[in-house]
């Protein structure tokens, strides 16, 4: 049977034993290959998740949307509060009664956008 000799030609065969020190260089090598490349692609992902939000936080800050930039603009006339509404009649009416040329300062209002100025300019409508 094909199986007999099969056993006979092991059995014959001359097998040297493995050499522990070899074998375990190798298999600490091994281990050592399989953990850098287990710590590089830890690494790829966490990049990759880094300029995820790094990106996203900076694309969200470029927009043509004015309402983003309404926190730090002025406020229009008609959002201000009485105070300060008040104190800007007070301030134009003093810029007025003190200045040497008129026209000038009401020039000047009307560039900064001075709500009564603007509404004289239009024939009476704000």
């Amino acid at each position: 049977m094909n199986i007999e000799n099969r056993f006979q030609q092991i059995k014959q065969a001359d097998f040297s034993s493995p050499d522990g020190d070899v074998f375990i260089a190798k298999l600490h090598g091994e281990r050592q290959r399989r953990y850098q490349k287990k710590v590089g692609f830890m690494n790829g992902v966490a990049a990759t998740a880094l300029v995820a939000v790094f990106g996203m936080a900076s694309f969200s800050q470029l927009t043509d949307d004015p309402t983003v930039y309404r926190s730090t603009d002025l406020y229009a006339m008609e959002v201000m509060d009485s105070e300060t509404e008040a104190y800007i009649y007070e301030l134009a009416d003093y810029l007025v009664s003190t200045s040497d040329d008129i026209w000038e300062t009401m020039a000047f209002l009307d560039d900064i956008q001075f709500e009564p100025v603007v509404a004289m300019s239009n024939g009476g409508t704000p």
